[in-house]
C-alpha cells in the first residue's frame, strides 16, 4: 500500500508541475484553483523538446468533457477509474486531457495488477509527450522489476528502462516546485521519484552485470528517499556481496531486514550469511605462519 501511495503522490505532483490554467484554452475564465482540483493539460516547459507534430488537434472543450474528466480524476476506486478512463478515451479521442487520462490510467492498472494494460497506457502517454515525468518514472520502475531477463525481448525492455530513467533524471534535475506545494512535500516527492529511477537503473545494470554502475545507482536510490524501498537495500546487498564488499553488504541487508516487508526474513538470512563471509575473509587472507 505504501508503494502505491508513493507512486500516486509522484503522479499528482508531476501533473501539478506541468499543469496549465484552464482559461488559457477556454473562452470562459476559469475560477481560482481549489485544493483537489484536477490537474490541467501539460504546458510546454522551457528547454523541453516539442511534442510530436502528428498529434490530433483538440477541439474546443465542452461541459460534458469537462465534467467527465473531473469525475474521472476525483474517483478513488481504481477499478472504477479504469472503467471511466477507458470510456473517456473512447468518447473523447482527441481530448486535450488524453495525456493526463492515459498516465492516470497507467497508475490505476498498476494498482489493479493489470500489467499489460499498464504498459500500454504508459506507452501511449509517452507517445503524446515523451517528457511526461510521471510516465517516465512509472515505466522505468515497472519495466525493470517486471521484465523476465530470460525472455526474448528482455534486452529491448532494459534499453527502455535506461532511456526512460536517464531522461527522467534530466527532467528531475530542473523540476520546478509547483505553486501550493510546500518545500518539504516537494523535496520528499522528488526524492521518492529519484529513488525509483535510480533503483530501476541499478536493477537493470545488475541484470547486465555492470556491477560497479549497479552499486552506484542502488546506493543513490537508498539515499534519495526519506522512506527507502527495502527492495533497493536487498539489491544493493546482492551487488556488494558479489563484489566481496562484505561489511557494506551486511549494512545493506541489515537496513532491508529492519523494514517490514516480504523481504524481511530473506534479508535477515542474507545478513547472517554475509557476516560469516566477512568473518572468514581475514583468516583466508592471512599469511601462513612461519
Amino acid at each position: 500500500m505504501k508503494v502505491i501511495a508513493r507512486i500516486f503522490a509522484i503522479l499528482v505532483l508531476l501533473a501539478l508541475v506541468a499543469s496549465a490554467p484552464l482559461s488559457a484554452q477556454s473562452t470562459q475564465q476559469a475560477p481560482p484553483k481549489q485544493p483537489g482540483t484536477p490537474a490541467q493539460p501539460p504546458a510546454k516547459q522551457p528547454g523541453t523538446p516539442a511534442a510530436p507534430a502528428e498529434q490530433p488537434v483538440a477541439p474546443p472543450v465542452n461541459k460534458e468533457e469537462e465534467d467527465a474528466y473531473k469525475a474521472f480524476f476525483e474517483t478513488k476506486d481504481d477499478a472504477l477509474k479504469a472503467k471511466m478512463g477507458e470510456e473517456f478515451q473512447d468518447k473523447f479521442p482527441t481530448s486535450r486531457y488524453r495525456e493526463l487520462v492515459f498516465v492516470t490510467l497507467s497508475n490505476a492498472y498498476q494498482n489493479l495488477g493489470h500489467d499489460e494494460k499498464m504498459f500500454t497506457a504508459g506507452e501511449k502517454t509517452l507517445e503524446i509527450n515523451p517528457d511526461n515525468l510521471a510516465a517516465l518514472v512509472t515505466m522505468s520502475k515497472a519495466l525493470a522489476r517486471k521484465t523476465n531477463p530470460d525472455t526474448l525481448d528482455a534486452q529491448q525492455k532494459f534499453d527502455k528502462v535506461e532511456k526512460y530513467g536517464k531522461r527522467a533524471l534530466e527532467l528531475l534535475a530542473v523540476l520546478p516546485k509547483p505553486e501550493g506545494v510546500t518545500e518539504e512535500k516537494f523535496a520528499i516527492t522528488k526524492g521518492d521519484a529519484l529513488a525509483d529511477v535510480h533503483g530501476s537503473l541499478g536493477l537493470v545494470y545488475l541484470r547486465r552485470q555492470r556491477i560497479a554502475e549497479s552499486i552506484t545507482e542502488l546506493d543513490l536510490a537508498t539515499k534519495a528517499s526519506t522512506s527507502p524501498d527495502p527492495v533497493d537495500f536487498y539489491l544493493l546487498g546482492i551487488v556488494l556481496q558479489t563484489s566481496k564488499r562484505f561489511d557494506e553488504a551486511v549494512t545493506a541487508y541489515g537496513s532491508c531486514a529492519e523494514a517490514a516487508s516480504q523481504l524481511q526474513a530473506t534479508c535477515k538470512q542474507k545478513q547472517a550469511e554475509v557476516q560469516k563471509q566477512a568473518a572468514a575473509k581475514p583468516a583466508a587472507l592471512a599469511p601462513p605462519k612461519p
